[in-house]
């Protein structure tokens, strides 16, 4: 062989080694090898917020998280209500717009007081396969991973092809491991609360230990 075609196939060979690694990289950045950036900071906001209610123990209306429980409202969903209206509505979905607001979801989130605006337009993602990075799926066809939004129907609503507004919730998973993972919410036990999810031996929610109608996963490829 030639010096002229030892050079060509060098080349060759190293254009094919740099598109890989662009593609390898690529994919680590879309979260198909783990949490993405945008995930862990998520979860790491979400953790924060729970620490900041005393892992649960600060009730809504506490003077210590008040200014927390409006910045959910009015940063996450532009609502501006008084304190006491804040405190007793549902505050569940604001805290879920916040977080995801704050940390720099920027259009592509629905941010909404009502966790069934944003759980039908991740649907509605997903089924039309756009380029939206939040997508919902049905439990029972993703391992959960860090970062990603558990919800189900309160009071026999909900449901993955519902397209009108219903009763909902959603918690974020923030610490997946080997049986179960952990996941933060806001206005669970008028508070931001933990809960535990348990899981399958694939990764997915386990349906059969828990007594939460689970029925859309949301991922996001951010």
């Amino acid at each position: 062989m030639n010096t002229k075609n030892k050079i060509a196939i060098g080349i060759a060979v190293g254009a094919v080694v740099i598109t890989a690694g662009f593609v390898f990289r690529k994919q680590i950045s879309r979260g198909l090898f783990g949490a993405t950036k945008f995930n862990n900071k998520l979860a790491n906001s979400a953790i924060k917020e729970w620490e900041a209610w005393g892992k649960g123990s600060v009730k809504e209306g506490d003077a210590a998280t008040m200014e927390r429980l409006r910045r959910y409202w009015r940063e996450g969903t532009g609502v501006n209500w008084s304190d006491s209206k804040m405190t007793n509505e549902a505050w569940s979905a604001a805290t879920i717009s916040y977080l995801m607001k704050s940390n720099g979801a920027g259009s592509d989130f629905n941010y909404s007081t009502s966790h069934s605006d944003y759980i039908r337009s991740a649907i509605k993602n997903r089924k039309e396969n756009n380029k939206n990075p939040f997508k919902g799926f049905k439990p029972e066809e993703v391992k959960i991973e860090k970062g990603d939004l558990l919800c189900y129907g309160r009071n026999g609503q909900g449901g993955y092809d519902n397209e009108h507004r219903y009763a909902s919730h959603c918690d974020m998973a923030v610490d997946v491991r080997k049986g179960n993972a952990n996941s933060i919410g806001g206005n669970v036990g008028n508070s931001v609360s933990l809960t535990r999810v348990p899981l399958t031996a694939d990764g997915k929610i386990d349906k059969s230990k828990t007594n939460k109608p689970y029925f859309v996963v949301i991922k996001n490829t951010k």
